[in-house]
């Protein structure tokens, strides 16, 4: 007995796109890691970021009260020109017994001890000079940005 062909499907071919996918397994990891710390003791006034987003180098990120840098500058400030007071009155007494000693009419210790008191005066202010940079210091370090 004879039968005959099969029937079979027929489709016109089209040219289409096909999208290729393929899964794989794996780990990422960042290619940094940033430890963020304040270089300074205070309270966080602020956060400049929403957690999850990207940040750029040299965003900020946290930003600390700042009104107790701001007044510890003021007062290193007050301390510096309290100093710059002292050497101005020291060297005027020493101005005043310079031309004293060379007559003799002072002793030597008085002209001494008012080039020590002028010593120790420059000393000071150079001294209080350093705390209102440690201070300008402390106050910018109230802003957390990134490094990286």
């Amino acid at each position: 007995m004879k039968r005959g062909a099969p029937p079979v499907t027929v489709i016109k071919i089209e040219p289409r796109d096909t999208p290729v996918v393929a899964e794989f397994v794996g780990k990422t990891a960042s290619s940094r890691r940033v430890e963020i710390r304040s270089r300074v003791e205070g309270f966080l006034d602020k956060r400049e970021y929403t957690e999850g987003t990207m940040v750029e180098a040299g965003q900020v990120l946290f930003v600390m009260d700042k009104k107790p840098f701001e007044a510890q500058l003021n007062a290193t400030k007050a301390e510096l020109a309290q100093q710059q007071a002292r050497k101005t009155t020291a060297l005027t007494n020493l101005n005043r017994v310079r031309p004293l000693a060379k007559k003799k009419a002072v002793a030597e210790k008085e002209l001494d001890d008012a080039q020590g008191l002028y010593l120790e005066a420059a000393a000071a202010v150079e001294q209080a000079k350093a705390k209102v940079v440690q201070a300008e210091l402390d106050l910018g370090y109230g802003t957390i940005t990134t490094p990286v």
